[in-house]
């Protein structure tokens, strides 16, 4: 604890960094309780990568952090969760994968169009304007766990464009889709380690519950904080 106590972590993302279901209570105040961090969260629940009008957009709240002069020992972010998401009604992802940009002239978050927008180009950018505006951070993306309520290939599809992305820049990753054990497709799972956000008298799928974030997510965030 003593190397990370009072090192500042910026926490970018969607509701399982913000802890949705949990009472606020996500990965940033799990790494402040576990490991004496000081947890800055910009994070907000229904978050995407690429822009979709009326939700949390990941590039204005890495926007909102440069704006308010924020400086970072650490940052820990995710996103593609929603991006990947087949809205009611529509048989189509909510953002468009489409491809990782060529090259490393990227354009920073503040210049990114909102309409027609694709996770791809977005979420290269995030990492790029990352690596700019926080030079002496140390960054590390989560992939999330295997979601009952996500299309299958397309929670993969995303998950993997983004871990491409982040090998690409050179950003570490902990990858809990593969390496936590944590599948909510099976309802024990469900059950056990996700929250009953909507009242259906099981889990959700999606949100880890206090269970899900200490067994599941944390021994594997807070491993890989350690060795970057």
């Amino acid at each position: 604890m003593s190397d990370l106590k009072g090192k500042k972590v910026l926490v970018f993302g969607d509701s399982i960094m913000y802890g949705s279901g949990n009472g606020g209570f996500g990965v940033g105040e799990f790494l402040a309780k576990d490991l004496g961090m000081e947890c800055i969260k910009y994070a907000v629940g229904g978050a995407r990568a690429g822009y979709v009008a009326g939700k949390s957009w990941l590039a204005e709240q890495v926007e909102k952090a440069i704006k308010a002069g924020e400086r970072a020992d650490y940052i820990v972010f995710d996103g593609f969760t929603n991006d990947c998401n087949i809205s009611e009604g529509t048989t189509l992802p909510d953002v468009p994968l489409g491809d990782i940009p060529e090259g490393y002239r990227c354009v920073e978050v503040s210049g990114l169009k909102k309409e027609g927008s694709d996770f791809s180009e977005c979420f290269q950018s995030v990492i790029y304007t990352l690596l700019l505006h926080f030079p002496e951070a140390k960054i590390l993306f989560v992939r999330p766990h295997n979601m009952g309520r996500r299309d299958d290939v397309l929670q993969k599809l995303y998950g993997e464009r983004a871990i491409e992305i982040c090998e690409k820049w050179g950003v570490p990753y902990v990858d809990l889709y593969k390496n936590s054990g944590l599948n909510t497709f099976l309802p024990v799972h469900r059950d056990m380690f996700t929250c009953d956000s909507y009242g259906w008298g099981r889990g959700d799928c999606t949100h880890p519950n206090e269970k899900g974030y200490r067994l599941k997510y944390m021994p594997l965030i807070e491993s890989a904080i350690k060795s970057i």
